[in-house]
């Protein structure tokens, strides 16, 4: 439970004006001494809100950071920017929503910088995917804080039949990552150091760099869009939905440059090196999907589904690396600079190569969930499943395990001294990896208006290549004291 706000009310004439906010400050402290450091780090958001009379309304929301996690800032913008995925800044602000709302009755217009919230699922919503994640913090940063607001216009239309929201994203705003010296940068990102041939050139030293992403242009064919039908039907809750535009997931790849120089003319020998760019790519999806939710004696019970036409995922680096250094293609590079070698002179020539990193393929993702609440206790249980269609053994891909990809997630929350005291039990099991995250904390409202929570985040499991096991030096104990208005 969060904090009950005072929020302050202004008047401006015959318009009132409401203005509330928080002030946080964080401290981690990491338990692997081989993870990257993190300072304490501070934030604060205010937002205001005015009625514009019965016929609109108005509501701006701007947030500010101090972020301890960010090990050398290079951009001395203060403002993050929407077409960057490494804002790579500190201190930053963002305008975290901006927008106006014009009612007319039987339809609703929200105009401006905004989050959607489709889904009925906690964390893990696969029909949800009209604004991309700020993933520089998975843990400290809950759902709605991790969402990008992007420049939209929505339309809420009622009638007796169906309700039907609509939304048109005019350009898409990117994903955010750390950089990759930074402690939550995923590690099956970044590129080895050196490329293992497996023949007698050896191994092969590699030089990395992460380019940023670079968006289509401005079309109304590059635009996004999504459509919910909403209706009640005997005590349920359901909706379909359709979302066309690109994935909100990192996708990547790496084209690479070969470089051969020839060290001793006499015997031939050559030094071989690569550079590698990690390049974000953009690809377009289609996702239909359905919801539902109803109550029973206590019981919430929710659930959501998506089938995802042309989604891309990234391909395993073990598995690519050897495509790229084969012996066949060693041999094509070797005859191509020794004509060269002999043609012109040149003693060092590099060679382009874009290795087959992305796989397209058709996928269903879903998902169930169950609430229990009873006096001061809420139990909630989750069972969410990804399934590749057409998964091939020979090229695996990452987080996917023969197809599947299933997690169980659990949260128990009880409250005592009058709702004063929270304790908070949490969890994400992945029974294709055996990976699993606890997430306990307790929180304490001091007053009204200060909370303080403590908690920690611990990975643990069997295998590496898993989206929890990547991450299994980042165990941490944190401490955020908050102050609401």
């Amino acid at each position: 439970m969060p904090c009950r706000t005072h929020a302050l009310e202004y008047a401006l004439g015959q318009t009132s004006v409401v203005v509330s906010g928080y002030l946080e400050g964080r401290g981690v402290y990491a338990l692997h001494a081989d993870t990257p450091r993190e300072d304490p780090s501070y934030k604060f958001s205010l937002s205001t809100k005015s009625e514009l009379g019965k016929w609109g309304a108005f509501k701006l929301t701007v947030g500010g950071n101090e972020d301890g996690k960010v090990v050398d800032p290079h951009d001395g913008r203060l403002f993050t920017e929407y077409d960057k995925i490494y804002q790579d800044k500190n201190p930053s602000l963002t305008v975290d929503e901006a927008y106006v709302d014009i009612f007319t009755g039987k339809v609703d217009l929200r105009i401006g910088i905004q989050k959607f919230a489709w889904g009925r699922l906690d964390e893990i919503n696969p029909t949800d995917n009209l604004n991309t994640e700020d993933i520089t913090d998975p843990i400290l940063n809950d759902e709605n804080e991790r969402k990008i607001a992007a420049p939209a216009i929505k339309a809420n239309i009622y009638s007796e039949i169906v309700n039907v929201e609509i939304g048109w994203i005019p350009r898409y705003v990117p994903y955010r990552l750390p950089t990759p010296e930074e402690r939550w940068f995923p590690p099956d990102l970044k590129v080895p150091s050196s490329i293992a041939t497996n023949t007698v050139i050896g191994t092969i030293p590699v030089e990395a760099e992460y380019d940023d992403i670079k968006l289509p242009p401005l079309t109304l064919a590059n635009s996004e869009a999504g459509v919910r039908i909403s209706k009640p039907v005997a005590g349920w809750e359901l909706s379909t939905s359709y979302f066309t535009g690109f994935d909100p997931l990192p996708v990547f790849g790496i084209p690479t440059e070969l470089i051969v120089e020839l060290e001793d003319l006499i015997s031939l020998k050559t030094d071989i090196s690569a550079k590698v760019r990690v390049e974000p790519r953009l690809y377009r999806i289609h996702v239909f999907g359905l919801d539902f939710s109803t109550t029973y004696e206590g019981f919430t019970i929710r659930g959501e589904a998506a089938y995802f036409k042309g989604k891309h995922y990234f391909r395993k680096a073990e598995t690519i690396y050897p495509e790229v250094a084969s012996k066949e293609q060693q041999q094509i590079i070797m005859e191509e600079f020794l004509r060269e070698l002999f043609a012109s002179g040149k003693t060092r020539q590099s060679f382009p190569i874009d290795p087959p990193v992305e796989l397209k393929k058709d996928a269903l993702k879903y998902g169930i969930g169950l609430d229990y609440v009873r006096g001061d206790a809420t139990l909630t249980v989750q069972f969410i499943q990804e399934y590749v269609l057409a998964y091939d053994d020979d090229k695996p891909i990452y987080y996917i395990k023969d197809g599947f990809d299933t997690n169980i997630t659990m949260a128990y929350k009880h409250f005592f001294l009058q709702n004063t005291l929270e304790l908070t039990l949490g969890g994400l099991y992945d029974i294709q990896f055996q990976h699993y995250l606890l997430q306990p904390s307790l929180a304490y409202n001091f007053t009204d208006a200060i909370r303080g929570t403590l908690g920690a985040a611990i990975f643990q499991g069997m295998y590496d290549d898993s989206l929890l096991g990547q991450f299994r030096n980042n165990d941490e104990v944190f401490f955020k004291l908050r102050y609401s208005f």
